[in-house]
């Protein structure tokens, strides 16, 4: 195995069970549970860090569609890259001092899918010159194996004739984000807290899948050129940390005049990625694709993101100061 990064080695894991399961047997095996990476982390905040809800004075809703590795097929003509979908959205609510959130999410890997729903509050406060938000969400997952479109060599085992199994997990996870309006912003989130065990279906043979926390950090800044303020330089990071595995994505991305942008990412020993986009009035669309840097990459990656924000006007809270002729 030479070559191939740990990083792709522990998100291949579920596809590695696929082929255990194509054998004779239905072994007994711990799994762990790798939450869907991203490209354009720098508009994904709200779906791995709680803390970021209700930050922007507007609704706002995104959607992500990602297929990574094209090409992966298995001898039946079955598409067994990962495919992931995300939804994410977040409001201000001012009578609670902070936003509302709620994301759903869908990864499939081979014959493995996994639904993530997760619904999360986060309180928000001035601080220095910008804004924090300290928040949680509680998460529900629920993982699910197609065996019917397995194929057991030699009639194989009768545990793998048709149907699904499923088991479900409930989690919970924190996170701290703080903006300012020249463009900075720092946060930092772990998810899967609990760190559940749960056996995928009911039989005494099925494999235990277990949730491994995540850490998230990132940070960026906007630099406008001085002579040219149209032109904006974001330079920024993404961090992400399983206990096992240290995955860092280095971004730089130009923007011009707040409607056309384009950057390059780099992933450590695993990714180059390009990034195009494009936002229209309160619209934003984006497209990467990676390039990968292992075999195992297939035709590469592409993804495709959409947002929408509906803009608020909300009244900032009138500060009351005390003076000691009216004591």
């Amino acid at each position: 195995m030479t070559g191939i990064t740990t990083h792709l080695l522990v998100r291949r894991m579920h596809h590695f069970a696929l082929l255990l399961l194509t054998g004779f047997i239905f072994p007994l095996a711990v799994m762990a549970q790798q939450e869907p990476q991203i490209t354009l982390n720098r508009f994904n905040h709200m779906a791995v860090n709680p803390g970021y809800a209700g930050l922007r004075d507007a609704i706002c809703v995104t959607g992500f569609i990602r297929e990574q590795w094209v090409g992966i097929d298995d001898a039946e003509g079955n598409k067994v890259s990962p495919q992931t979908f995300i939804i994410s959205g977040d409001s201000p609510i001012r009578i609670l001092r902070g936003g509302v959130s709620a994301t759903v999410m869908q990864d499939k890997i081979g014959y493995f899918k996994d639904v993530y729903v997760k619904l999360g509050y986060a309180y928000n406060r001035p601080v220095g010159n910008g804004e924090l938000g300290i928040g949680f969400n509680v998460g529900f997952l629920n993982k699910t194996l197609d065996i019917g479109k397995l194929k057991p060599v030699d009639g194989g085992d009768p545990l793998l004739t048709g149907g699904n199994e499923s088991t479900m997990f409930t989690d919970l996870a924190i996170g701290a984000f703080y903006m300012e309006p020249n463009g900075l912003y720092l946060g930092i989130s772990s998810t899967q807290l609990l760190e559940g065990s749960r056996k995928l279906g009911t039989s005494s043979n099925g494999a235990e899948f277990k949730l491994r926390r995540h850490y998230y950090g990132t940070a960026g800044y906007e630099i406008s050129w001085i002579r040219n303020p149209a032109y904006v330089f974001i330079p920024s990071v993404f961090a992400k940390f399983d206990g096992t595995t240290f995955q860092v994505d280095l971004n730089a991305t130009l923007e011009y005049n707040r409607k056309f942008w384009g950057g390059l990412t780099y992933r450590f020993q695993e990714t180059a990625a390009v990034m195009l986009g494009l936002n229209i009035k309160d619209i934003g669309i984006g497209y990467a694709y990676d390039i990968p840097l292992s075999k195992i990459g297939g035709a590469g990656s592409h993804e495709i993101m959409v947002r929408y924000c509906f803009k608020l006007e909300l009244e900032k809270a009138k500060r009351s100061f005390r003076n000691t002729r009216f004591l």
